[in-house]
């Protein structure tokens, strides 16, 4: 499987425990993610990273890797024109790859990305 940007591992970690983290019902832990993700918007390979949660990670549970399609759907439709060159070309490369998934969820997931500004 062929992908134009890698992760480093350590940063995959901390994205995937915010996405865990983000499903508690507890809502102080969901303003505190939610902090921490709209921080983690001024990093240009925040949102490689969650393309790559929603197509690469099979191994993951579905909620996670819909929610981090769903929060790079939001990126998309908020920050499109900020991202770095290259960003929306993975972005989009990725989507259409993944179209065809498995999962009914990822399917709607990975569509709702792609119909945005890509």
């Amino acid at each position: 499987m062929e992908c134009g940007w890698t992760p480093d591992d350590q940063g995959l970690q901390q994205i995937l425990q915010l996405l865990k983290e983000s499903q508690s019902p507890d809502t102080s832990t969901q303003r505190s993610v939610q902090q921490r993700l709209e921080q983690l918007n001024h990093y240009p390979d925040f949102n490689n990273y969650l393309i790559f949660v929603l197509t690469k990670l099979k191994s993951e549970d579905e909620p996670t890797r819909s929610l981090s399609g769903l929060i790079l759907k939001n990126n998309v439709k908020a920050h499109y024109q900020n991202f770095p060159n290259g960003v929306s070309d993975f972005i989009k490369s990725e989507c259409l790859q993944n179209i065809g998934d498995s999962s009914p969820l990822i399917r709607a997931t990975v569509g709702k990305c792609h119909s945005l500004h890509l």
